[in-house]
């Protein structure tokens, strides 16, 4: 029996092709400059798939949305294993498990040695994507950034090296997801962030296991502040002992909003 995604609200789209792997659950997190990570459990008339056809490729998960539009999932194959069969007298389905990750996370896979001169931070971020082939990124920055004289990185993964970056320069990242492929915001300020077409604004319910909500909406929020230094100074000691160079910084205010979305 073979088994067609047609009109269902969740379909898969594999270089397996269209029907070769069906939804049936998916878990993820994402946050605000961090890697996302979807797992996804998928069902498939074929046993024998070879996972090599997937590892390192792009996979969709397409979410058909009340007003008929479409919100994507978007990643790079990292995982793939095969749990398991259910069958019955009609039919045999094997289970799957895929994992998927942005591309950002395969820099978390390779190191390097060396020196950047004369390039501001966002300069040299984008030097490490594209180093690597990577073209799917944007930067939607409203400040402007010091050239810095030197910039050494030592035995450091790549992602690291541009994570560090980014939190010396008060910088962070998000992705946005489209059919095919997902783009890297580099940003530093909220209005980096449009408005969703019909989640200008979302509702908040109490969680309530007896009443079935028909619309999405956030179900938990937590705010924590907490104190940190109003300023710190770097000194340095040239070994002679007769001056010292020393450098005031200044931290700005940081809170934390956490927030769960059903």
């Amino acid at each position: 029996m073979t088994y067609i995604q047609g009109t269902r609200l969740i379909k898969v789209y594999s270089p397996l092709g269209p029907d070769v792997l069906l939804f049936h659950d998916m878990t993820g997190r994402e946050r605000l400059g961090g890697l996302f990570s979807y797992e996804l459990d998928l069902l498939s008339t074929a046993g024998s798939l070879n996972p090599d056809q997937l590892l390192g490729d792009r996979l969709d998960v397409a979410l058909t949305l009340p007003d008929d539009s479409v919100r994507y999932f978007n990643g790079v194959v990292c995982r793939f294993a095969q749990l398991g069969a259910t069958e019955d007298e009609r039919r045999t389905l094997v289970h799957y498990r895929v994992t998927l990750r942005p591309w950002l996370w395969l820099l978390t896979r390779t190191a390097n040695c060396r020196i950047f001169q004369k390039k501001t931070a966002p300069d040299i971020i984008v030097k490490v994507f594209r180093d690597h082939g990577f073209t799917d990124f944007e930067a939607r920055l409203t400040r402007t950034y010091p050239l810095r004289d030197y910039c050494v990185q030592y035995r450091e993964s790549d992602f690291n090296f541009v994570s560090r970056l980014m939190e010396e320069e008060g910088l962070y990242y998000f992705f946005e997801h489209t059919r095919g492929k997902h783009t890297l915001i580099l940003a530093d300020a909220a209005a980096a962030h449009p408005k969703m077409p019909g989640y200008e604004s979302i509702p908040y319910f109490e969680p309530n296991n007896s009443v079935r909500r028909e619309r999405d909406h956030l179900y938990a929020w937590s705010f924590a502040r907490a104190i940190q230094p109003g300023r710190y100074v770097l000194t340095d000691d040239p070994g002679n002992g007769s001056w010292t160079c020393s450098s005031v910084r200044r931290a700005g205010r940081l809170a934390r909003r956490d927030a769960a979305a059903g």
